[in-house]
């Protein structure tokens, strides 16, 4: 960064990240209202495949990229890049929303008639982001002892090859790890472990300078080389821009229609893009798992991170007003939005209103393998999906308004609390 990017002020958000959370979280309340019917039609399958191939990979390379950033934003100026103390406050406080969200669809469930089973130190649902969010900052704030501090830790800043080796070594870890089953929920070990690479190439960088990259300036360019570049210097990069927005825009097509042209047995690589699963269990579904499951795992997240960076290239980097402050307060969403999917499929919205636009839908035949479920002309089918992810981005809308900041706020409040006292 150069002597008077540090002086010149910047806005304490960037709103392409905002931008690109709030579509990732609306994803992912589609994808859980949509996984109940996977098996009933092929468009709900091809459209939760897609959205699973990268939305949460998606989520943790950003909060590795951002993970630097609440540290030093305010001390940038100063030309101070790292943080010299852990953050028991964001441990304390992550770990706090994950029990939190624990209880709170325990409880739903049950009042819901279903009878889960409570594991303290396992955790194989939704809440594992949280508590996978806490053991990251944990692990990389030891990084720097090993890395060479976070005034080094750059890719391209020509400082230290260390994170080039700690992201390698990531990979390979998480390529041999489905090779021992016994590491599962546990701690949310086996996601922790698998997400691993994918946080550390966002940890690595510096989210100004990949700012710049998406828009076309070059990783290592100023952020207002812009404004003083040369009329030659402005051609070049509104170049680099189209062919980068191109490109983007070819890749997200090309894998919408793989998801939608593969067969239906295709569906099963939703089990690789979890995280979860050892190479055993995913034997069972692949006989070529066990043989050759550390270099699929290595491609299944090449796949997910390159999809990754399309999506975030062709998102604005302006303030859109509502859509922005939902990326802002993605926790909210997340924590919230569980019960009501389970409601909706206890209420079958969707079954409904396929059938409210001149569909079918048989309940005997729901769950099977095939298909079978919803009948009807393929319209009826689309107008109901359409009608039903309009829910969703109302629910994901609702959510974020500012009141159901509660009880997430507080957690992270509370544990700055006793981050204070230790």
């Amino acid at each position: 960064m150069s002597d008077a990017l540090q002086t010149k002020p910047q806005k304490k958000r960037i709103y392409k990240y905002d931008n690109v959370k709030a579509l990732l979280i609306f994803l992912v309340v589609i994808g859980h209202m949509t996984t109940d019917y996977v098996s009933d039609s092929h468009m709900v399958r091809w459209v939760t495949l897609w959205i699973y191939s990268f939305h949460m990979p998606a989520f943790i390379f950003l909060s590795g990229l951002v993970h630097k950033q609440y540290i030093s934003e305010e001390r940038a100026a100063g030309g101070i890049k790292g943080e010299t103390h852990l953050r028991w406050d964001k441990v304390a406080g992550f770990f706090l929303c994950g029990y939190a969200l624990k209880v709170f669809l325990q409880l739903s469930r049950t009042l819901m008639g279903q009878n889960p089973l409570w594991h303290w130190i396992e955790e194989p649902g939704i809440p594992w982001y949280l508590f996978v969010m806490a053991e990251y900052e944990l692990l990389f704030y030891v990084m720097r002892f090993i890395d060479g501090g976070n005034d080094k830790a750059e890719l391209s800043g020509g400082k230290s090859k260390k994170p080039v080796f700690v992201i390698l070594g990531a990979f390979a870890l998480s390529a041999v790890i489905g090779y021992f089953p016994a590491v599962g929920d546990t701690f949310c070990l086996s996601r922790m472990i698998n997400f691993l690479p994918i946080y550390a190439l966002g940890y690595y960088m510096d989210m100004r300078k990949t700012l710049n990259w998406f828009e076309g300036l070059g990783y290592n360019a100023g952020t207002e080389s812009a404004d003083n570049a040369d009329e030659r210097s402005q051609y070049k990069r509104k170049n680099r821009k189209s062919l980068m927005r191109f490109a983007a825009w070819a890749v997200i097509i090309a894998s919408a229609l793989i998801c939608y042209n593969g067969k239906w047995g295709l569906y099963s690589w939703r089990k690789w893009f979890t995280g979860r699963r050892s190479y055993e269990f995913l034997q069972d579904f692949f006989s070529y798992a066990y043989a050759n499951g550390w270099w699929i795992r290595i491609a299944v997240w090449a796949f997910a991170i390159v999809l990754t960076i399309a999506i975030i290239e062709i998102i604005p980097d302006k303030d859109l007003g509502f859509i922005t402050t939902i990326g802002a307060r993605t926790l909210n969403v997340y924590f919230w939005h569980r019960p009501l999917c389970y409601m909706f499929r206890n209420w079958m919205v969707l079954p409904r209103l396929v059938t409210l636009f001149g569909g079918t839908y048989n309940a005997a035949a729901a769950g099977q393998a095939s298909g079978l479920a919803f009948g009807g002309s393929h319209m009826s089918m689309l107008l109901g999906f359409i009608a039903y992810c309009i829910i969703g981005a109302a629910m994901t809308a609702l959510f974020s308004l500012k009141i159901f900041e509660h009880p997430t706020s507080d957690l992270m409040k509370l544990g700055a609390k006793i981050a204070r006292r230790k």
